[in-house]
C-alpha cells in the first residue's frame, strides 16, 4: 500500500513538473522531491525517466481513448444501419479529451509538448495508443462521407486532431488576442464549438487547385461552387 502510494506521488508530481516546466528540463531529483520520495524510487517503480513518462501518458490516454470507443460503439448500435451522423462521432472522439483538459489540465499541456516537439521513442509510443481510435473512427468518417476519398479523410482527421490539441494548450493565447471575450471556461460550450468547426471540416470540399470565384469545382466525387 505504502509502495503504491508512493507511485501515485511520483506520478501525480512528474505530470506537474513536466507540464510546467517541459519534458526536458524535468529532472527526476525535481519529481522525487516534489514527490518526497527517494531518488531511487523513480528507477523502482518506472525504471528511468523516459518510463515514468511513458507511465504518466499511460494513465491517461488509455482510459481517454476506452471511453471515445464506448461511445462510439454506443453511437454505431443507436443508429443501427444507418451511417453514424458526422456530429455524433465527433462527440464521442472530441468531448472526451475536453472533459480530460478540464479535470486534468497538466497533462494536457504535456501531451501538447509531446505532439510539437516529439522525442522520436515517446512519440512513437504516443501515437500507438491512437491507433485503434484512428482506425475506428476513419471507419466510420467513411461510411459517413462516402464522396470522400479515403486519403482525404485521413488528411481531415490529421487537421481536426491539431485543432482539438490547439485546444488544449492554446487556449490563453485566444483569451488575450480576444480581449478577454473568448474564454475557455464552459465544458459544453468548447465541446460544441469544436464539434460545428470539425464537422464543416470534414464535409468541406476538395480542392486540387485554388478556384477563381465564380468557378464551379469537381475534384473527387465532390461538387462545389465558390461563390460569396
Amino acid at each position: 500500500m505504502k509502495e503504491a502510494k508512493t507511485r501515485e506521488r511520483i506520478l501525480d508530481s512528474a505530470e506537474k513538473l513536466f507540464a510546467k516546466k517541459g519534458l526536458k528540463h524535468t529532472s527526476v531529483r525535481d519529481i522525487t522531491g516534489a514527490a518526497k520520495a527517494h531518488l531511487a524510487a523513480v528507477n523502482y517503480h518506472f525504471r528511468s525517466k523516459d518510463g515514468l513518462l511513458r507511465e504518466v501518458v499511460e494513465r491517461r490516454i488509455v482510459p481517454l481513448n476506452r471511453e471515445r470507443l464506448r461511445l462510439l460503439d454506443s453511437a454505431t448500435k443507436r443508429f443501427g444501419k444507418k451511417a453514424v451522423p458526422v456530429e455524433s462521432a465527433l462527440h464521442a472522439l472530441l468531448s472526451p479529451a475536453v472533459k480530460l483538459y478540464f479535470e486534468r489540465p497538466h497533462f494536457l499541456r504535456i501531451a501538447g509538448q509531446i505532439a510539437s516537439d516529439p522525442d522520436d521513442e515517446v512519440y512513437k509510443i504516443f501515437l500507438l495508443h491512437f491507433q485503434e481510435v484512428f482506425s475506428g473512427f476513419k471507419e466510420v468518417f467513411t461510411e459517413s462521407l462516402p464522396y470522400i476519398e479515403d486519403e482525404e479523410i485521413m488528411w481531415r482527421m490529421h487537421f481536426l486532431m491539431g485543432a482539438m490539441i490547439h485546444t488544449w494548450t492554446n487556449h490563453t493565447g485566444l483569451e488575450r488576442l480576444s480581449g478577454g471575450v473568448c474564454r475557455l471556461s464552459d465544458e459544453e460550450e468548447t465541446i460544441n464549438r469544436l464539434i460545428a468547426f470539425c464537422a464543416a471540416g470534414l464535409r468541406a470540399p476538395t480542392y486540387n487547385n485554388p478556384p477563381e470565384d465564380g468557378r464551379e469545382v469537381r475534384t473527387k466525387g465532390v461538387r462545389s461552387t465558390n461563390k460569396d
